[in-house]
């Protein structure tokens, strides 16, 4: 298991939100690419960047992104208001390793199979999960089908790898669902990206039982919680 690096745009800056309300947005960094060169310094493995005016529809931050996986050293994944092969395809020929299919992935099915027939496992499908339902649309909505119901057809899709948040603890600092995550990769075999809530190092630990392949932290690293030094490490 690695921990994969996070970084959340805004209008230009990077940012945090506590629990996906934009209205806990504040400004973290207004340099990204010096950001980056930060995480990289201590030994950023794999980068996972947000758009988050793509996500919420109040435009992109495309550019900033293109120039973050041109400066990258290691893989960069792109999620954020991706809703059409255009999207897709921009950032998988503008460099970046994959892309994350949030709500798309559900609303436009056709889109998820088009895209895996393209790309294959470049393709991470996101799944935010609230009491063991699927959330969508900004988590207002919950899916009918259970949880395992979905990551069985995600699985028969050929989806490789899945990016699951427990929405109740993203942006919390206050640990993972350790439970969630032994639950799901007993009931599949792909690939699962841990999110949400990691503070400290012993939160990063409490995961490796789980046979998750990485989690997402990037809160911790602004608060400095957490030691920058454990990007370079494999638990």
């Amino acid at each position: 298991m690695i921990v994969i690096g996070s970084m959340d745009f805004y209008k230009g800056s990077v940012v945090r939100l506590t629990q996906g309300d934009l209205d806990s947005v504040h400004e973290v960094k207004n340099d990204a690419l010096a950001w980056l060169n930060t995480l990289q310094t201590h030994g950023l493995q794999y980068l996972h960047c947000v758009d988050l005016d793509g996500a919420f529809k109040e435009g992109h931050n495309r550019e900033l992104i293109v120039s973050v996986i041109e400066h990258a050293t290691c893989p960069v994944q792109v999620g954020g208001g991706l809703h059409s092969m255009e999207a897709i395809d921009f950032y998988l020929n503008h460099g970046a390793h994959r892309v994350v299919l949030g709500s798309s992935a559900f609303t436009q099915p056709e889109l998820l199979e088009k895209a895996l027939q393209k790309y294959g496992n470049r393709i991470i499908v996101a799944m935010d999960v609230k009491e063991e339902k699927v959330m969508i649309h900004g988590w207002t909505v919950a899916l009918e089908d259970s949880l395992e119901s979905i990551l069985k057809r995600l699985e028969e899709q050929g989806v490789d790898t899945v990016l699951m948040s427990d929405v109740s603890h993203d942006g919390m600092l206050g640990g993972s669902n350790v439970s969630l995550y032994k639950k799901v990769t007993s009931l599949t075999s792909m690939n699962i990206q841990a999110s949400g809530g990691i503070k400290t190092r012993q939160d990063v630990l409490d995961l490796v039982p789980t046979q998750v392949v990485g989690v997402i932290v990037g809160k911790a690293f602004i608060h400095q919680t957490l030691d920058l030094d454990i990007l370079g490490e494999t638990l």
